[in-house]
């Protein structure tokens, strides 16, 4: 788990180099909005990644490349090259621009399901390894299930903050659990509700005989 808050630069690489799954870069993106010096490194990686690929041998491309490529962008869907169509309704400010591009709606708006005694969850994604991608919702106060984890979980906090071993989580802090990390169970500190975004590479164990039997409904 890093208790500060903030990711490692071999996610920040991984990022730049366009080696993470969707779910994760899109949450390694909005972590680094909050954050100027990780959006630097981020820049500064892909620097390095361009002076790479320029310096290595050049490669023959067809003389047609770019008649083909316009040809087959002409052939999508309205909506991608029509952008007033393709134009997300998000207008929550307070938001990383990738996430607001990638949410429909307002979060007050979205379809938030109830997963628990105050607790809500919207799923946005699931990965081709089975990784999801959801929204949480908290009230304050709450105390989320104890649980382990069989796999990573990535949690960024949006707004609000919760409270784990004596660290708070605050907006643009992300925290990262693995299977290393047990009897695990962030407290909503008191006040707003808690957002956050999510990405859970595998079901979490939860330990409350209640909570193993609401687990399926969940789908976390």
């Amino acid at each position: 788990m890093n208790a500060h808050g903030l990711i490692s630069d071999e996610w920040l690489v991984s990022y730049a180099a366009g080696a993470l799954p969707d779910a994760h870069a899109l949450i390694v993106a909005s972590h680094a909005h909050y954050h100027p010096a990780l959006q630097k490194r981020i820049d500064i990686a892909e620097e390095i990644g361009g002076e790479i690929i320029c310096s290595g041998d050049k490669a023959d491309i067809s003389p047609t490349l770019l008649e083909d490529t316009m040809a087959k962008l002409e052939s999508f869907p309205e909506a991608i090259n029509n952008p007033k169509i393709r134009s997300k309704k998000n207008t929550d400010t307070d938001l990383p621009e990738c996430l607001r591009d990638y949410l429909d709606d307002n979060l007050d708006d979205l379809k938030w399901r109830i997963m628990g005694p105050g607790m809500k969850q919207v799923k946005l994604a699931t990965g081709p390894k089975g990784e999801k991608l959801w929204l949480l919702r908290a009230r304050g106060g709450t105390k989320i299930p104890q649980h382990d984890h069989n796999g990573l979980e990535l949690t960024l906090i949006l707004r609000g903050s919760y409270n784990v071993d004596g660290h708070d989580f605050m907006p643009g802090d992300i925290e990262i659990a693995d299977q290393d990390i047990r009897d695990h169970q962030p407290m909503i500190n008191e006040g707003e509700d808690c957002i956050c975004l999510v990405v859970t590479e595998a079901p979490i164990r939860i330990q409350s005989l209640m909570g193993r039997m609401m687990q399926p409904f969940i789908g976390l």
